[in-house]
C-alpha cells in the first residue's frame, strides 16, 4: 500500500506540475515530490588496508543510482492547525519508508508559541548549513558536521527558542547491536529518560544541544567459565553545537559552525569519518559510539569527538572544509579526519536542476587503530534534481 500510494504522488507530480497546491475552502493541501540521481566515480587510496572486494588493493569504481533521500510528501494547512507526511526511499531494504508524519498546533495564531507532535527533524544539528550532494545531501558528515535524525517526539518552538523530548526507541536496536563483539551477550536496551534537545536562534546565529540518560543490561563472561549476569552498564550521550550563515555580500554568504559531543552516534547524530567502502559512497557512516571497559567494570570507555566546518557561498557556487577528531581510551589515538567539497549548481528549468561536485576526504588513522593506515578518497560526480 505504501509503495501503491507513492508511485501515485510521483505520477499525480509528473502530470502536472502546476496542480501540486489545491484550496479547499479555507483548507490548503500541498503535494510534492523530489527524485535525486547521482552519477559519480569514487577513487579510495587505503595504502595497504582491505577494501576492495577483500584484497589489498586501491579502489576505484563508477557509480549511478538514487540518491535515499528521494521522497514525496503532503502538506496540509488548516487555520492554526498544520500536517505534514512525508515518505523517501529506504536504501538499506529496497523500500519506501515513513520520514516525517507530524501535526502542529499553533497557540494564538503562532504569537503563544507552536507545539509539535510526531515523526520529525530534530534542531540540534549542523549539516544542514552545508549543501553537499554526492553523499546524500549529508554535508561533512563525519568530517566536521552532526546529522540531523528524524525521530518521534514532541517539541514546543516560541520566537527563536524551542526544546523537545525525543524518544531512543529507534535507536535502541542499534545501541545494542554496537556491543555485539565486545563479549556481552543478551544485550537490553533501557530509555531511562527523553533525549531532550533544545536549541535557541538569534539573527544568523544558532546555538543547541542534546543529551539521553539510558543504560544496557547484559551477561558477561567473567572468567573460568563464571557468567556475570544481567550486570548494568550506565550510558550517558549528549552534545553541544553552534552554527551561524551571516551575509557578507550581497550574492555572497559565509556558513560556519562547531560541535563538542560524548558518545553522540548512540542517537545517530555523530559519527566518525574512515569507513570507505568499495560498495558504498566514501563516506560510509561509522556511528561515534561507547565501548566496554575490562572485565569485571561496568563503566564504558566513553568516545568524545569535536569538530567543525565553513563553506562559503557565492550565489550558485559552494565550496567547503570541515575537520573532526574523536578519542576513546580504548584506542591507541585520535581518530583525526577532514573533507572538502566544491560544487555548481546549474538550473536548467524551474523544477530540474544538475549539480556537478568534486570532494576529498582523508580519514586519518581509523578509531585510533595504528595498524590501519591513512584512508583518502576521491570523489568526482553529477547530482541530477527533479522538484515537483
Amino acid at each position: 500500500m505504501r509503495k501503491f500510494l507513492f508511485a501515485i504522488i510521483f505520477v499525480l507530480a509528473g502530470t502536472n506540475v502546476f496542480a501540486m497546491t489545491f484550496k479547499i475552502g479555507d483548507d490548503s493541501i500541498d503535494l510534492y515530490a523530489s527524485i535525486r540521481a547521482f552519477t559519480v566515480f569514487n577513487h579510495t587510496d587505503s595504502g595497504d588496508r582491505a577494501i576492495c572486494g577483500g584484497v589489498e588493493r586501491n579502489c576505484s569504481q563508477f557509480l549511478i543510482g538514487l540518491q535515499p533521500n528521494t521522497l514525496a510528501g503532503v502538506r496540509w494547512t488548516k487555520g492554526d492547525f498544520f500536517l505534514h507526511n512525508e515518505w523517501g526511499m529506504d536504501a538499506a531494504n529496497s523500500n519506501v519508508a515513513l520520514r516525517l508524519m507530524y501535526g502542529d498546533y499553533k497557540f494564538a495564531g503562532g504569537d503563544s508559541g507552536r507545539i509539535r507532535i510526531g515523526q520529525f527533524t530534530g534542531t540540534a544539528n549542523t549539516h544542514s548549513y552545508y549543501d553537499r550532494k554526492l553523499n546524500g545531501d549529508w554535508g561533512l558528515q563525519g568530517f566536521g558536521t552532526i546529522y540531523a535524525q528524524r525521530r518521534v517526539g514532541i517539541n514546543y518552538e516560541v520566537g527563536g527558542f524551542s526544546v523537545s523530548a525525543i524518544s531512543m526507541r529507534q535507536d535502541s536496536s542499534r545501541v545494542t547491536g554496537a556491543f555485539n563483539n565486545s563479549g556481552l551477550s543478551n544485550v537490553v536496551f533501557s530509555e531511562i529518560m527523553p533525549r531532550i534537545e533544545a536549541a535557541w536562534s538569534i539573527s544568523s546565529v544558532k546555538i543547541a544541544g542534546s543529551y539521553v540518560k539510558s543504560s544496557i543490561t547484559a551477561d558477561r563472561i567473567a572468567g573460568e567459565g563464571i557468567v556475570d549476569r544481567n550486570r548494568r552498564y550506565g550510558i550517558d550521550a549528549g552534545h553541544i553545537m553552534f552554527a551561524a550563515n551571516p551575509k557578507i555580500a550581497e550574492n555572497m554568504r559565509l556558513n560556519v559552525s562547531g560541535f563538542y559531543s560524548v558518545n553522540g552516534g548512540m542517537y545517530q547524530m555523530v559519527s566518525i569519518g574512515g569507513g570507505f567502502n568499495d560498495n558504498e559512497a566514501v563516506d560510509k557512516t561509522i556511528w561515534a559510539l561507547p565501548s566496554v571497559k575490562e572485565p569485571g567494570s561496568t563503566d564504558m570507555n566513553n568516545t568524545s569527538a569535536y569538530g567543525g566546518a565553513i563553506a562559503v557561498v557565492v550565489d550558485k557556487f559552494e565550496a567547503g572544509f570541515g575537520i573532526q577528531s574523536a578519542v576513546n581510551d580504548a584506542w591507541e589515538d585520535n581518530q583525526t579526519g577532514m573533507g572538502v567539497y566544491a560544487n555548481y549548481k546549474f538550473r536548467v528549468s524551474n523544477i530540474f536542476r544538475i549539480t556537478p561536485e568534486v570532494a576529498y576526504l582523508h580519514s586519518g588513522d581509523f578509531r585510533g587503530n595504528k595498524e590501519v593506515k591513512d584512508t583518502r578518497g576521491l570523489q568526482v560526480g553529477i547530482q541530477f534534481r527533479f522538484d515537483l
